[in-house]
């Protein structure tokens, strides 16, 4: 967890020290040079230019970078200077997980607690999370008909 809050505390400063996130355009990331701009992004704290490279251990941004290259090859279009990292999400789940009986889903002693998705620790992100949700939701759906 030492190795995970280094990383998040060097993106917290290469961000400003405040919740905007260090990003880079991908060709840019690719090439270890810093973004002149940046494209617009969703991400409503905000971003701002940083060689990622420097955020990141020398390690992962290598591996990141050659795995970028080698899709980049593979399929056209994907290696732009259009889409951007953004450092860091590290936090995937929970650390914790909310036990729940495995045929109902429903937590072993708290009747009507149906723990699921990220925060119940049954899912590491969107999409997973969304089919634990509807497992949850049809597992709520049996008892309620029952």
């Amino acid at each position: 967890m030492e190795f995970q809050a280094s990383i998040e505390r060097k993106a917290w400063e290469f961000g400003g020290k405040t919740q905007a996130v260090p990003a880079q355009r991908l060709t840019d990331f690719v090439n270890q040079k810093t973004s002149s701009s940046l494209p617009d992004s969703s991400y409503q704290p905000g971003i701002t230019s940083a060689d990622i490279n420097e955020v990141l251990p020398g390690f992962i941004s290598a591996r990141l970078r050659g795995g970028f290259s080698a899709f980049g090859q593979k399929m056209k279009g994907y290696l732009s200077s259009e889409a951007v990292v953004h450092a860091t999400e590290s936090r995937s789940s929970s650390p914790v997980r909310i036990p729940r009986d495995s045929e109902t889903l429903e937590h072993p002693q708290v009747k009507g607690l149906y723990p699921c998705g990220e925060g119940g620790g049954y899912a590491g992100g969107i999409v997973s999370a969304a089919l634990d949700g509807a497992k949850v939701a049809q597992a709520v759906h049996r008892a309620v008909q029952a």
